[in-house]
């Protein structure tokens, strides 16, 4: 079977199969060796929200939204176990964590967290460094733990306990020279604009 290397273009290839490549490149990438990622739920704290009324109940579960913070690691001390794999210390930083009060959206709550400390296991060659940039905050809960007037505010006080859950994500990676198998330099093709009314026969898929 015969293909046209000219006509190879980025997207799904054929039911038939790809044409073989043409060259072997060397690239410069980023190489991760090793990943893992663990759900952690920090200590529990208290806040304060002003609010108009006391129509929150002592109990009741509020809907708070939690900015993304910016979760930040640093190697500690690294010691070799076998077969390429250590355990590696790491000292975990939490910043710019904001509470926005669900019924005054300019009222914000900054999150002060204790920087912690955790132990993983990881294939983490000497050349390499460990990311934490994709940890991310996946929960922010509260209860109402208590109601008070407000003694410099002419409304109420809600005592609020909040528990805050992320996903640390945790990399070994290395910038590495590898060898690939290549159809040469990708070619753009024109650009289309689209006219004025939703055309007859539309996009159906991005590549």
């Amino acid at each position: 079977m015969n293909h046209t290397v000219d006509l190879v273009t980025p997207g799904l290839c054929s039911a038939e199969g790809c044409p073989p490549p043409t060259k072997i490149e060397c690239i410069s990438v980023e190489k991760v060796y090793d990943s893992c990622y663990q759900r952690e739920n920090l200590p529990s704290f208290l806040a304060c929200l002003m609010v108009d009324s006391s129509d929150y109940t002592p109990g009741e579960v509020i809907s708070i939204n939690c900015e993304n913070g910016v979760i930040s690691c640093t190697e500690i001390e690294k010691r070799p176990i076998g077969n390429g794999f250590y355990e590696i210390d790491l000292l975990f930083n939490i910043d710019n964590i904001i509470i926005y009060n669900p019924l005054n959206t300019q009222e914000t709550l900054p999150l002060m967290v204790t920087p912690f400390i955790k132990t993983l296991t990881l294939c983490c060659p000497e050349g390499t460094y460990v990311d934490c940039s994709h940890s991310t905050i996946t929960k922010c809960i509260c209860i109402v733990n208590s109601i008070m007037p407000a003694e410099c505010w002419p409304g109420f006080e809600v005592i609020i306990v909040c528990q805050v859950q992320i996903c640390l994500v945790v990399k070994c990676i290395s910038r590495v020279q590898l060898l690939v198998p290549s159809y040469g330099f990708c070619v753009p093709a024109p650009c289309t604009t689209l006219p004025g009314i939703c055309p007859s026969n539309p996009p159906t898929q991005c590549f």
